[in-house]
């Protein structure tokens, strides 16, 4: 059951993060405010499997790993096609 509790606050995360980030209602339709509620559910679970026993309130945590972690993964991505293209770039010129 523990961690359902880590996978709500993810998913709550996410929530916050697209309720914070949308413009207007109608962004809330959008896949990528479905895509962040779900990185966020997904974000809470990882966090579930780092967690320590620290006295840190675990809840808390992941709600706050679990907004953040879609611009985790945005941000992996983006620097992921920033080394392919230099890649590619570098061996078309040779």
């Amino acid at each position: 059951m523990e961690i359902l509790w880590y996978v709500f606050s993810g998913l709550l995360g996410g929530v916050a993060s697209a309720l914070l980030w949308s413009k207007d209602w109608c962004d809330l339709k959008k896949y990528d405010t479905f895509k962040d509620i779900v990185l966020g559910a997904i974000g809470g679970y990882v966090y579930f499997l780092m967690h320590s026993e620290w006295s840190l309130p675990n809840g808390v945590v992941a709600f706050a790993f679990g907004y953040a972690f879609q611009d985790f993964i945005n941000g992996a991505i983006e620097k992921a096609k920033a080394i392919v293209g230099a890649s590619k770039s570098r061996s078309e010129t040779q």
